[in-house]
């Protein structure tokens, strides 16, 4: 059992560390996603707007 851990515990940091990265993306995609929901959203209105403004005319 302790070569399991003598062959682990010195490669931990990189594990750490590439964990820590793939979360740092997601988190990154993740608000991308939602700012670009946000954006869509206001081109939503805009355009709805727009659509009533010809209706009533």
């Amino acid at each position: 059992m302790t070569d399991l851990y003598a062959a682990v515990i010195p490669q931990a940091p990189y594990v750490i560390g590439a964990y820590g990265i793939i979360w740092l993306g997601l988190l990154g995609f993740v608000f991308m996603v939602f700012n670009r929901i946000g954006r869509l959203e206001k081109e939503l209105r805009v355009l709805e707007e727009s659509v009533e403004r010809r209706a009533k005319s």
